[in-house]
């Protein structure tokens, strides 16, 4: 049923964005609110000959079958892509995002980087000692999607306009249990009040500050390391958030997200298999 409405849809023309920096980001349309329904957008990259591109999907939430983002000439991606990385072989190349008309997400935050023919691209393996980017960025562990180093302590200050706070939401997280932890704090160091530490493969809870810096201080051992985390803040004037960490049930974790959307997924394809029959009124 779905298909079929789809078809007397009018023809909406692609937005159409380019790219030929060494090194950017891409986002979906809003982000890092919902993009809309009927979204088609197209984001090409391009970089100088004698270059080949690198593709990390630091977040990638969409609607799972439904709302795709096509890599040209290579695969398509849906659902929850979230530390998904891909080389493309080549000086160019296109993404195409398109949604249909029910449900939407927070979408993707993309990085591409630059690389040399005959290379292999590396993340780096360093903690980003500053951050200021406006009213949103994307923090990471050092070579996240790759695992972090082994004995790696480093830290991340996150730093927004004067007046606002910020929230911090984990899209990914995945440590040696207990060993290697990211500590938060709500300040611009160490010696600023201690809001939680983490590790292992449980997701943390939403985190709000109190002022408008958070620190992040990360720590691995010498053994066994992971993909590590990666996670969005968002600034915003204090009156919009409560401060300190949320209770998960009340947090934006897109775990929570993907759970609810099992079942409305569930119920789309039992309808459109037709195996869901609603009866008439009045019959028997």
């Amino acid at each position: 049923m779905k298909l079929f409405v789809l078809l007397f849809l009018p023809f909406l023309a692609a937005e159409h964005y380019s790219y030929d920096g060494a090194v950017g980001q891409i986002y979906s349309p809003n982000y890092p609110d919902n993009y809309d329904n009927s979204a088609n957008v197209a984001y090409t990259i391009t970089v100088p000959t004698g270059n080949y591109i690198h593709l990390t999907f630091f977040d990638f939430l969409t609607e799972d079958s439904y709302d795709t983002l096509t890599i040209e000439n290579y695969t398509t991606l849906s659902g929850d892509q979230t530390g998904f990385a891909i080389d493309i072989q080549g000086s160019q190349v296109t993404l195409t995002f398109k949604s249909d008309l029910t449900t939407t997400f927070r979408g993707f935050a993309i990085q591409y980087d630059m690389v040399p023919f005959g290379s292999v691209f590396m993340p780096t393996d360093t903690c980003s000692i500053f951050i200021q980017n406006g009213a949103y960025g994307i923090v990471t562990s050092p070579n996240y999607p790759e695992n972090y180093p082994d004995n790696k302590s480093c830290g991340t200050l996150i730093h927004v306009a004067e007046g606002h706070v910020i929230s911090l939401e984990f899209l990914a997280f995945n440590t040696e249990d207990s060993y290697d932890t990211l500590s938060v704090f709500d300040g611009n160091s160490t010696s600023f009040p201690h809001l939680g530490t983490y590790s292992g493969k449980t997701v943390p809870p939403t985190i709000t500050s109190s002022s408008n810096s958070l620190y992040l201080y990360f720590s691995s051992d010498l053994v066994n390391n992971y993909p590590g985390y990666s996670a969005l803040f968002v600034s915003g004037v204090s009156s919009d958030y409560k401060r300190g960490v949320l209770p998960q049930t009340l947090s934006t974790d897109s775990i929570l997200r993907r759970d609810n959307q099992k079942l409305l997924d569930w119920l789309k394809k039992k309808a459109e298999s037709k195996k869901l029959v609603i009866p008439k009124v009045g019959s028997n």
